[in-house]
This record gives structure tokens, sequence and C-alpha cells, in this order.
């Protein structure tokens, strides 16, 4: 019984059909639905990097963590599709819906600026150029 509580949750390529006019969906993915699952599965890893960035847990039952994943989504189909503008719009609008319910996403190298020290310098040491006699 959990498990198909666990499926109803998730987002499917249904769920990204419904974002779109039927037309839309078909041009953006050149009627192959295989697009549409490519572009899903991008905007699952992606958002669930953000999220748990922000010290969040990415779960698809809570309806920002929806939101952005399909508007990352449709940021993947338009990107697909050469339609850079809307594109960045989708990405812009997923980014903005995480930052605003979850906090600021923290990039690779504003992680690599915190944190306790991992070592010290020792001044007093001669230098290790010179030939040892």
């Amino acid at each position: 019984m959990a498990d198909e509580n666990e499926n109803e949750k998730q987002i499917t390529v249904e769920d990204l059909k419904a974002e779109l006019p039927e037309q839309d969906y078909e041009t953006l993915t050149l009627g192959e639905d295989t697009v549409a699952v490519r572009c899903l599965l991008k905007a699952k890893v992606a958002i669930k990097g953000m999220v748990t960035s922000t010290g969040h847990t990415y779960d698809e039952a809570d309806e920002v963590c929806r939101m952005a994943t399909l508007k990352w989504a449709l940021y993947e189909l338009f990107a697909f599709a050469g339609q850079e503008n809307r594109a960045r719009e989708k990405q812009e609008d997923a980014q903005l819906l995480i930052e605003t319910n979850f906090g600021a996403i923290l990039k690779k190298d504003d992680a690599a600026s915190t944190g306790p020290a991992v070592g010290a310098m020792n001044t007093k040491r001669e230098n290790p150029l010179k030939a040892r006699r």
C-alpha cells in the first residue's frame, strides 16, 4: 500500500504534459515521449540538488518541489527545442520558487568557502628549495 501512495506522488510525463498545450508539447518533444522523460529526469536531479543545498529535503509530494521540478523540466524542453528565452524564464522561475521557499541555493564554490580550517602553515620552516648539506 505504501508503494502505491509513493507512486501517486511521483511527477510523471503526464504531469508535464498538463503544463503545456498539446500542440506545444508535440513540437517541443518532436512527438517523442522519451524526450520528455529525459527532461523530467534531468529536472528531478537538478531540483533535488538545489533543494538539498538549502538544507531541506526534496519530496515530490511537496507542492513547491513539484512546481519547481515541472518548471525545470519545461526549461529542459525549451532548451532542447532551441528556445533559449523561454527556457531561461522557466529556469529563473524554478530557482525563484526554491529560494523564496527554502532559502539561498548554495553553489559548489559557496560550499568550498565555508567550514573549519583543515590545515595550518608553519612560517618558521626553512625554504624547501635550499639544498640540505
